[in-house]
């Protein structure tokens, strides 16, 4: 087996042009450029999904455009800031809604009895083990968090835990999901009814969420996403999206136009005027680059992905 070696920016170049991809010679310095500001792999995750591939290592690009996956990666980029800014207002709401949940029902610190607001259906230990791991590392955020609040004692318990409406300021998202995902059906019922959904849609949603926040936040390809997880289509929108059926079962498309359908129905629930013109430009742009590229993409048509947005 050959020892991996340092190349220079010039040798990644033409390992892209003896697999096949094509490149302007007068664009070289250009070209040069964006390997060394991008990254050879990074690019090469956008160049796979249109390569033949004979074994994980030896992508065929067959006359591929080096400057079309450029452009690919920035509008990738622009799609992903979009969506994240989208994603972070429901992040934010779904943490005020535990807040105020939680807080009306159990008091500042009653959330950190995870028997009292908890499904009763899970087992005992599996709750303690949960609820331990919970506050170890709400301990931890608190400790390192810059919230001048947290600084006033009347704002901690005996144990130094903050109240319910500075803990959800500590929050990661994959945290929030766990929450909603504990909570017992009548807790859960406040956001089912905020969101126009049942709770097998609403965890799906934030399980989904929750990996496409990390996937935007590390600059990874977002636009040829196959979602391994099963989110479920809202049902005001599934038929914009593309779908399969097989001797009468459904399948909906696990492509980014399912992470954009779910994005919207939630931003109209949190903020029936927030403005989609973002997302709605850079999700054409691509589409206009590749024939078909709508329906690759999750979408039945143009059509069907410009109805989402007329409410």
């Amino acid at each position: 087996m050959r020892s991996p070696r340092q190349l220079s920016y010039e040798d990644q170049l033409n390992l892209f042009a003896e697999r096949g991809m094509t490149l302007d010679p007068d664009m070289r310095d250009k070209n040069l450029n964006a390997i060394e500001a991008i990254g050879y792999y990074t690019l090469k995750q956008f160049a796979y999904p249109f390569a033949y591939r004979d074994g994980y290592n030896t992508p065929d690009y067959d006359g591929l455009s080096f400057d079309f996956v450029v452009k690919r990666y920035y509008q990738d980029k622009n799609l992903r800031i979009n969506l994240l800014h989208a994603i972070e207002d429901i992040e934010v709401s779904m943490n005020s809604l535990i807040s105020h949940v939680l807080g009306d029902k159990y008091g500042p610190f009653g959330y950190l009895e995870f028997s009292k607001w908890a499904d009763k259906n899970i087992s005992k230990y599996a709750l303690e083990e949960k609820q331990f791991y919970f506050k170890k590392n709400l301990l931890r955020q608190a400790y390192n968090s810059n919230i001048l609040d947290l600084d006033y004692r009347e704002n901690l318990n005996e144990d130094k835990f903050p109240t319910v409406w500075l803990m959800t300021n500590l929050l990661t998202f994959e945290t929030t999901s766990t929450l909603i995902r504990l909570m017992s059906d009548d807790n859960v019922e406040y956001f089912t009814d905020y969101f126009n959904c049942n709770r097998d849609e609403l965890v799906s949603w934030l399980e989904c969420l929750n990996f496409v926040r990390n996937i935007c936040c590390h600059n990874s390809n977002l636009l040829d996403i196959t979602l391994s997880t099963s989110a479920l289509p809202p049902r005001d929108f599934k038929d914009n999206l593309w779908f399969k059926n097989i001797n009468g079962r459904v399948s909906y498309t696990n492509k980014i136009a399912l992470i954009i359908v779910i994005v919207v129905h939630m931003m109209y629930a949190i903020n029936p005027k927030y403005r989609f013109d973002n997302i709605k430009r850079s999700f054409t742009s691509i589409t206009r680059d590749v024939d078909g590229s709508i329906e690759k993409l999750g979408f039945k048509d143009m059509d069907s992905f410009y109805e989402i947005f007329r409410r």
